[in-house]
């Protein structure tokens, strides 16, 4: 991966009205870097309108905010990667939120990888250190050399609470040596305020804000000076 991320995960925080007052902000504030992904994770219902409008910035791409664990078929309530082509470059997969309130288990989360590359999209599984190693052993070798990974925080009360720099930068090396090197998203916490020091932290591939990032002035100005 060349480029470094900077996901902002909306969560079901936005209504439509407000996610287009967030494209309103980020895009008037927004100056594109070469050297910088921008990443906006978007709910499925918004996905498709959010695309028209936010695709044609430079260095922007979308994120599915997960993906049925299923294909096409009778699967009712269920959104199949192969909807998501031409729409997302992503799927963040894996989410505590995910795994703690809807019970998604690390087999569901390996077959929404699968899906995800059978669809050309890229995978970005969040894991914390509890469920890094069950996650990796889930899944096939060739997919493991094609994800990214996110990690997050090891207890819910930490997640929206920014660790110290010092605190994330000795945990790198440990995620380095069991991710196989793969790219590691860090995310828990960051702010618009914190994130460009995180953002310097060696070994890491990116960040991601989830509360952080629901201001779409305030978010594109990080982007800005990252």
């Amino acid at each position: 991966m060349q480029k470094k991320i900077v996901l902002a995960n909306w969560k079901a925080n936005l209504s439509p009205n407000r996610a287009g007052q967030w494209c309103d902000a980020f895009t008037g504030a927004y100056r594109p870097r070469t050297d910088v992904e921008v990443v906006v994770a978007v709910p499925f219902l918004m996905l498709e309108r959010i695309a028209g409008r936010m695709l044609p910035l430079a260095g922007v791409s979308l994120a599915g905010q997960g993906v049925s664990s299923y294909p096409q078929g009778s699967y009712t309530g269920t959104t199949p990667a192969a909807w998501l082509r031409g729409l997302a470059r992503y799927t963040l997969l894996g989410h505590r939120e995910r795994r703690r309130y809807f019970r998604e288990t690390v087999q569901d989360v390996a077959r929404q990888v699968y899906e995800s590359l059978a669809e050309d999209l890229h995978p970005i599984v969040c894991i914390d250190r509890e469920s890094l190693t069950p996650q990796a052993a889930a899944m096939a070798a060739e997919e493991l050399g094609r994800l990214i990974w996110a990690y997050t925080p090891d207890t819910p009360a930490s997640f929206e609470m920014a660790r110290g720099e010092a605190d994330i930068a000795a945990i790198l090396p440990q995620l380095a040596n069991k991710t196989n090197d793969r790219p590691v998203v860090y995310g828990g916490g960051v702010t618009v305020e914190n994130g460009a020091g995180l953002w310097r932290l060696p070994g890491l591939s990116g960040i991601m804000l989830g509360q952080g990032c629901l201001d779409g002035a305030a978010f594109a100005a990080l982007v800005n000076r990252l």
